[in-house]
């Protein structure tokens, strides 16, 4: 599966019902690739707001986010808020990216 998304600046822009993927690559603060150890997970969450309460519309985990088109045809075009984060095996959760999240509207219907 190719990459159909724009990521420019941390903020995402896709078209509502397309398929794809990207993958998360993380760094420690010394510049090493972070690799999650056992019992830690990624998670990649979009919400409609940026607030905690706010309900996640859209939710992913793994460091490979792959998208069908069902994941997104159902949501309404516009900008959403997203972030990744780690739920570490030992209870503590760290934010790691944060932007927007941008699904325009498809031309074409799907059948």
């Amino acid at each position: 599966m190719r990459n159909i998304f724009k990521i420019k600046n941390n903020d995402i822009t896709m078209t509502k019902g397309d398929s794809g993927c990207f993958v998360i690559k993380l760094k420690n603060r010394d510049g090493t690739e972070f690799i999650p150890e056992e019992g830690d997970e990624v998670v990649f969450s979009v919400k409609e707001k940026k607030y905690k309460s706010e309900p996640v519309v859209l939710c992913k985990t793994g460091t490979e986010i792959i998208f069908e088109g069902k994941d997104t045809e159902n949501l309404g075009s516009g900008s959403y808020f997203y972030d990744v984060f780690i739920k570490c095996g030992n209870g503590e959760r760290q934010t790691v990216i944060e932007g927007k999240y941008i699904l325009k509207r498809a031309v074409h219907t799907f059948e």
